[in-house]
């Protein structure tokens, strides 16, 4: 890529026109409007300002919309007790250390609901985090075919304030 070239006239003469020309109030042809667009600067300025306000307008009708739709949508929300977090904190048992497959497959959630267990168990101080001892790595396909079961990284169990949170759940 070329290094940035600012080649300036080395006429002084030209120098003066230049800078004549950028002090005239008359001469606009430095202004970054259209070709050819004679408008005073007043009438630019508040035409760049009615965009601008036009622009916020639409930005504010769909920002309604969108908040529309998410309050329709919260309305068909989970019951107390009855969303995914609820599900595995309410299958877990005090003490146990599970993997996040595990928890989702006890609480019947489909192997995509595992991240809950980071998103909202972990964050929220429901559980702790532990590495599994029995982790033997990723297991190559021929393991696998053989039947080898993989260990997860990670363990996860209840804490004192996830037993608190899981005790208040509605059965």
């Amino acid at each position: 890529m070329p290094a940035f070239d600012l080649r300036l006239p080395a006429d002084p003469d030209e120098w003066l026109a230049n800078i004549w020309r950028l002090l005239d109030e008359a001469d606009q042809t430095w202004r970054f409007t259209k070709k050819g667009d004679k408008r005073p600067l007043q009438d630019v300025a508040k035409s760049v300002a009615s965009k601008k306000r036009i622009k916020a307008e639409r930005r504010q009708a769909v920002t309604e919309q969108i908040l529309t739709a998410a309050r329709k949508r919260d309305l068909c929300r989970a019951l107390p007790g009855q969303s995914i977090a609820d599900r595995m904190l309410r299958v877990m048992r005090p003490g146990e250390w599970l993997g996040m497959g595990d928890i989702a497959r006890m609480a019947g959630i489909h192997k995509s609901g595992r991240g809950k267990v980071h998103q909202v168990l972990l964050r929220r101080g429901w559980v702790e985090k532990a590495r599994n001892p029995a982790y033997q790595g990723i297991l190559d396909p021929w393991q696998i075919k053989a039947g080898a079961e993989p260990e997860p990284l990670h363990l996860f169990r209840l804490t004192e304030l996830g037993e608190r949170i899981k005790a208040a759940l509605p059965k």
